[in-house]
C-alpha cells in the first residue's frame, strides 16, 4: 500500500486499540479495587501505572494520521506493553491476572498488515511481562507452584504473538508490506497539499512534479529511493510521473530535493528527466493553483534543451516579466 494508506490503516488500528485499552484500564481498576481480588496491590503505584496507560491512549486518539508510521506504531505498542507490565507488577506480579491485557496488544498488531509491527509488539510484550514477574520468581519463597503459571502465561503470549506475526507475514506476501497505488486523478496529492498549507500557515509549501522520462523499468524501486532519501512520493496516473510535497524548507532545499529526485531516476537508467516546482504562497494562493503552477513548470522543463532540467515556476515568471519590461 502507499505510505499515505499505510498511515491511515495504522491510525485506525491504534485509535481503536486506544479506546479499548482505556476501557480495559477502567475495568482493571474496578477489578483490583474489588473485594474478590486477592493479590497484594500497591495502590498509589498501581494508580500511577494506570495513568500512564490512560494518558498514552488519549494521546494516540488526538494525534494526526500522518504521525502513524510503522516505527511510531511499534513505539506505541512498546509503551502500552510497558504500562501493562507496571500494572501487572503493582497488582500482584506473578499472581496478577492483569497479564490478560497483553493479548489485545498482540491481536491488534495483526490488523496493521505488517509483520514487523507484529514482531515488535511480541518482543515488547514478552520483555516487559518477564520484567514484571522476575522479582517474584527470584523471591526465595517462590517455588514450582509460582513458576509454572508464569511459564504457562509466557508460552501463551509467545505462541499468540508468533501466530500473529506469521499471519501478518503471509498476508503481506512474505515481502515488503508497501506497494504502489497510483493517484489516478491527483486527489491524493491535492489532499496532501491542502493539509500542509492548512497545518503550516506562514511557511513555504512546495510541490515538486518529476517525470523520470524513458528508461526507468522499476518505478517502484525509484519511488522507494525517493521515499527513503527525500520525501513521500505520490505516483500520478499510469505513467512514471510522481509528485512530492515539502513544507517548511527554503528555496535551496527545494531545489536540492528536485535534483536528488532526478539523480535517483538517473541512477536507475532514466533519460530526459524533468522536474517542475511551484511554491506556496509565492506562486499560488491555493492548493489547486499550486498544482497547476507545478504542472506548467514541468511542461516548461521539456522546452529546455538538456538531458535533465528543473524549472521553478516563480523564477520562470520573474524572467518572463523582465523580458516584457525590457520590450
Amino acid at each position: 500500500m502507499s505510505g499515505e494508506s499505510s498511515h491511515r490503516r495504522n491510525a485506525r488500528c491504534l485509535k481503536a486499540l486506544a479506546l479499548l485499552y482505556l476501557a480495559l484500564v477502567g475495568a482493571s481498576f474496578l477489578l483490583v479495587y474489588g473485594d474478590a481480588y486477592e493479590p497484594a496491590v500497591h495502590m498509589l503505584l498501581f494508580l500511577a501505572a494506570c495513568s500512564v496507560g490512560a494518558t498514552a491512549s488519549v494521546a494516540v486518539l488526538l494525534l494526526p494520521v500522518e504521525q502513524f508510521s510503522g516505527g511510531f506504531s511499534g513505539g506505541v505498542y512498546a509503551l502500552l506493553a510497558a504500562s501493562t507490565a507496571m500494572m501487572t507488577f503493582f497488582s500482584g506480579g506473578t499472581s496478577s491476572e492483569l497479564y490478560l491485557l497483553f493479548f489485545p496488544l498482540l491481536l491488534a498488531a495483526a490488523l496493521h498488515g505488517s509483520w514487523r509491527v507484529a514482531l515488535f509488539a511480541l518482543a515488547s510484550v514478552l520483555l516487559f511481562y518477564a520484567l514484571a514477574v522476575m522479582p517474584g520468581l527470584l523471591n526465595e519463597e517462590a517455588d514450582a507452584s509460582v513458576a509454572a503459571p508464569v511459564l504457562y502465561r509466557l508460552a501463551a503470549l509467545g505462541l499468540t504473538g508468533a501466530f500473529v506475526a506469521a499471519a501478518s507475514r503471509l498476508s503481506s506476501g512474505g515481502g515488503e508490506e508497501e506497494y504502489i497505488v497510483p493517484d489516478e486523478d491527483g486527489s491524493l496529492l491535492l489532499e496532501r497539499v491542502e493539509r500542509e498549507i492548512s497545518a503550516r500557515r506562514g511557511v513555504q509549501v512546495a510541490v515538486i512534479l518529476v517525470d523520470p522520462g524513458r528508461g526507468v523499468e522499476d518505478v517502484e524501486a525509484l519511488l522507494e529511493r525517493v521515499r527513503a532519501r527525500i520525501a513521500e512520493p505520490v505516483l500520478l496516473g499510469e505513467g512514471a510521473v510522481f509528485g512530492m510535497v515539502l513544507s517548511g524548507v527554503g528555496d535551496r532545499e527545494i531545489e536540492s530535493a528536485a535534483r536528488r529526485a532526478l539523480a535517483a531516476a538517473g541512477s536507475l537508467g532514466a533519460g530526459e528527466t524533468r522536474a517542475g516546482v511551484a511554491v506556496y504562497p509565492r506562486d499560488a494562493r491555493s492548493a489547486e493553483d499550486l498544482l497547476v503552477a507545478a504542472g506548467r513548470a514541468l511542461e516548461a522543463a521539456f522546452e529546455v534543451d538538456s538531458p535533465s532540467a528543473i524549472v521553478l515556476a516563480g523564477r520562470r515568471a520573474a524572467r518572463e516579466e523582465g523580458r516584457r519590461a525590457a520590450r
